[in-house]
């Protein structure tokens, strides 16, 4: 009977193994989860890992979507030039699907949404603030359409900057292939505001 007990602890001894080895392998990426076969595509999305990099890209990238939005919505009512007002309809059209799917992919992640999306922009560079958006919304015509350009065109460039370093240091696919997406648009606006000003 003693022989019995010998023989078997090797497979005891396996099992256990296997198992320690496991939790350490799930221990690799906390940050990651498991979506269950027929989950909903939230829960899928979920199941993709993501790094630090990626939940400051998306926390900003709301924010400076957000304000973007705030900022062509000024220009929809005051600005003089057409160029500029069909700019800042393209930039709304873009933003608002834009800001729905960086929210998405925060909440998929599990990770609390910003009390106060302007928050995660202050002091960065290319933030406006608010006097700087006091003074805009009292301007018209073509004092406006200058300030406004001025500012929407650092605005703008910082979220190049915001979707550039997204590309180079994150993980999660959808998060990255947002950041590409985003850094293409803007510097197509950067260039057409460039025109704008130089117009």
């Amino acid at each position: 009977m003693p022989h019995a007990v010998v023989r078997s602890l090797p497979a005891v001894l396996a099992t256990a193994l296997a198992a320690v080895v496991l939790a350490g392998c799930s221990d690799a990426a906390p940050q990651a989860q498991t979506a269950p076969p027929g989950s909903s595509p939230m829960a899928q999305q979920a199941a993709v890992p993501f790094n630090d990099a990626d939940l400051t890209f998306a926390r900003q990238a709301l924010a400076h979507h957000q304000q973007g939005v705030d900022l062509a919505s000024l220009a929809e009512s005051r600005a003089g030039n057409a160029q500029l007002k069909a700019l800042a309809k393209r930039i709304i059209d873009t933003h608002e699907p834009e800001i729905a799917r960086l929210s998405g992919l925060i909440e998929s992640w599990g990770q609390p949404a910003p009390d106060d999306p302007n928050m995660e922009h202050v002091q960065r560079d290319g933030y406006v603030g608010p006097n700087d958006m006091a003074e805009l919304a009292g301007l018209s015509g073509k004092d406006f359409d200058r300030q406004f350009v001025a500012r929407l065109l650092r605005q703008r460039e910082a979220g190049v900057r915001i979707a550039d370093t997204e590309t180079q240091h994150g993980r999660n696919p959808d998060a990255r292939d947002l950041a590409a997406t985003t850094s293409r648009s803007q510097q197509q606006e950067i260039s057409d505001l460039r025109g704008l000003q130089n117009g």
